[in-house]
């Protein structure tokens, strides 16, 4: 949540700063607190869903509406496909806050889950009106990191270090929604990581704090206030999800020389594109001048959709939380990734991505499956 893309060039490359996150938490702490009833999420472009039986039409709606000006097409389209799938865990109390899972939806690009949180009488529920889970750790059956909040330990290491530890790297939101006058819905949603979410079978939720915020109009900063206590659940994930379909797309034509698709994967929610093309020289100055370029007035390719066989247009996801990015090489070579809001609901066979650049050129990739 709040994340902003935090540019900067290690070794000659262009990364994202995670280390950068909760700084940038701070900065932006104030508007977005304003907008959190109109429901504005700052991170979301995957949905993890798990469970026993489809949500009704008004929980999907929900759904659609926890997201926000950040809801993808391709996430509203896999809802209405009925992609949507209701959980019962235990329920785990602690200091008077009584906690369960109630739904969940799993992706190759998107995860999102939804926390049931109910309060004793000693609380007023008016002051969970922001709060987010602290130290939250999601991790399947093989041991691995599904899901991570970035945390202070996290703060001075490198993109390496964080690599290697296999921590989740892209972006996320918390954002809670009053049911009653002592209940509320805490919903997760998560995108942009660099890797695809894994087909698991099996997770494993703990966390440790529920931090509640407000903001100080006279101090002109953020209050935070935290409640500790042990969360732990186990989800069972259903056979739909980890054996999900992913339809994996090869290019048939390219009308320019200098690029090259390298991956191109279409599951229920996204349609996700990775490529290498070579670019005239780029001048690595101008990212630390005191008024640095983005790195997206600088690569030459400046807007994209997709288009099906049918004639069916797909735009870019455009999320907040830098679900689409470039990095770039001395040999002046941009490795970019995109994620659309097509989905597996609206393959066709033949799919042709479309790319402009800032020369007003277009390039044309015709993909197959």
């Amino acid at each position: 949540m709040y994340k902003k893309e935090k540019e900067i060039l290690e070794n000659v490359k262009l990364k994202i700063a995670i280390s950068e996150f909760y700084e940038e938490e701070r900065k932006n702490m104030k508007s977005t607190r304003k907008n959190v009833f109109k429901v504005v999420a700052v991170a979301c472009s995957i949905i993890i869903l798990i469970t026993g039986g489809v949500f009704a039409k008004d929980i999907g709606n929900f759904i659609k509406n926890l997201f926000g000006a950040n809801t993808s097409d391709g996430v509203d389209i896999a809802i209405n496909n009925g992609y949507l799938l209701e959980i019962q865990t235990e329920t785990q109390s602690a200091e008077g806050i009584e906690i369960s899972v109630d739904s969940l939806i799993m992706d190759d690009f998107n995860f999102a889950m939804n926390f049931r949180v109910t309060l004793d009488e000693k609380y007023d529920i008016d002051e969970f009106e922001w709060a987010e889970l602290e130290d939250l750790k999601i991790v399947d059956e093989t041991g691995k990191i599904v899901f991570d909040t970035h945390t202070m330990e996290m703060q001075g290491k490198s993109i390496e270090e964080i690599e290697k530890e296999g921590h989740y790297q892209g972006g996320y939101s918390f954002l809670p929604e009053k049911i009653s006058d002592n209940q509320f819905k805490l919903s997760l949603a998560a995108t942009g990581n660099p890797e695809l979410f894994p087909k698991s079978k099996h997770l494993s939720i703990q966390f440790t704090k529920i931090r509640i915020s407000r903001y100080d109009e006279e101090k002109q900063m953020p209050h935070y206030k935290y409640y500790e206590g042990n969360w732990n659940f186990e989800v069972d994930v259903p056979e739909e999800f980890y054996k999900r379909e992913t339809i994996i797309y090869k290019v048939k034509n390219c009308n320019d020389e200098k690029t090259q698709l390298t991956k191109a994967i279409l599951s229920n929610t996204a349609f996700r594109i990775e490529m290498t093309t070579t670019t005239d020289k780029i001048d690595y100055e101008l990212i630390h001048t005191q008024n640095p370029k983005s790195i997206y007035d600088i690569i030459p390719l400046q807007k994209e959709y997709v288009e099906t066989s049918d004639g069916k247009r797909f735009e870019p996801s455009a999320r907040s939380d830098g679900d689409g990015g470039s990095s770039l090489s001395p040999e002046n070579v941009i490795d970019y990734y995109q994620t659309f809001n097509l989905t597996t609901y609206d393959a066709t066979d033949e799919i042709t991505v479309h790319i402009f650049t800032n020369k007003g050129e277009e390039i044309i990739i015709e993909l197959e499956r």
